[in-house]
C-alpha cells in the first residue's frame, strides 16, 4: 500500500483491448499512456495501479481499504478498453461488475472520469450510472481530463495533433511504464511492451471488419 502525504490522482488501468491496440499484460495500452501524459504534462502527482494489482490490494486487506483508498485521492481517472472478446494468459480487463463496485466506493466529491471503448459499450447497452462528479468519456479520454483540469468542468473532447504528440511523449516516461508491475520492481525487470499509435481510423471506414473498431473512427 502507497503511503500519501497529500492527495493525489489515482490512474486505474482497466486495460485496452482493441484489434489494433494491446493493453493487457505483458503490454501497456497507449491510451493509458496519453491520459498520464496530460499530468505529466500539468505537473500533477498521481498514482498509477492496473486493475489486477487493485484486485490484489482489495483482496488482501479487504473492501473497506477500497473505500478507505478511494476517500483519501483527489481525483480518479480509469481506462476501460477490452472490447474483442478472447482469453487472456495473464491479466483480465476490468468488467462491468468492477466497475460498479468501484463507483459505489468513491466518494460523491471525488471527480472520476471513466473512457475507454468498453465504456462506450456499456453505455450503449444501457448502463447510465448516477453520480455527482462522475463522466463517462465518449471522446479522448486524455482530452476531456486535460480540459477538466484547466476549467474545472467536464466535456467531451478530443485531442489535436500538437497535444497527441506532447501526451504521447510524456506518457512514455510516466508511471504507467516506469512502476508498471512488469518494469517497476526488482523482481521482475521486463519484458512491458507497447505500441506506438501512428494514425487512427482505417482506409477501410466505411466497410470495415465486423469484429474491429477502427472503421468507427473514420478516416485515418
Amino acid at each position: 500500500m502507497v503511503e500519501q502525504t497529500s492527495p493525489k490522482w489515482l490512474i486505474l488501468d482497466g486495460y485496452e483491448d482493441e484489434p489494433a491496440a494491446f493493453g493487457v499484460p505483458p503490454y501497456v495500452g497507449f491510451h493509458i499512456r496519453y491520459l498520464c501524459g496530460v499530468l505529466e504534462q500539468a505537473k500533477v502527482d498521481y498514482d498509477y495501479l492496473t486493475i489486477d494489482q487493485w484486485r490484489d490490494l482489495v483482496r488482501t486487506n479487504g473492501e473497506d481499504w477500497a473505500r478507505n483508498r478511494l476517500s483519501t485521492i483527489e481525483g480518479f481517472a480509469c481506462i476501460a478498453g477490452a472490447v474483442v472478446p478472447g482469453r487472456y494468459l495473464r491479466g483480465t480487463p476490468l468488467s462491468l461488475k468492477e466497475t460498479r463496485n468501484i463507483i459505489r466506493d468513491l466518494p460523491s466529491q471525488v471527480p472520476a472520469l471513466f473512457g475507454g471503448w468498453a465504456i462506450r459499450g456499456w453505455r450503449q447497452q444501457g448502463w447510465t450510472p448516477l453520480r455527482k462528479n462522475l463522466f463517462l468519456a465518449v471522446q479522448d479520454t486524455d482530452a476531456t481530463l486535460n480540459t477538466y483540469l484547466k476549467t474545472g468542468q467536464w466535456k467531451h473532447t478530443r485531442r489535436n495533433a500538437e497535444q497527441w504528440t506532447q501526451w504521447a511523449q510524456a506518457g512514455a516516461l510516466s508511471k504507467a511504464v516506469t512502476t508498471h508491475p512488469d518494469l517497476g520492481g526488482e523482481e521482475k525487470r521486463g519484458p512491458l511492451t507497447y505500441e506506438v499509435e501512428v494514425y487512427q481510423g482505417c482506409v477501410r471506414y466505411k466497410r470495415g471488419c465486423k469484429f474491429c473498431i477502427e472503421p468507427k473512427k473514420g478516416i485515418p
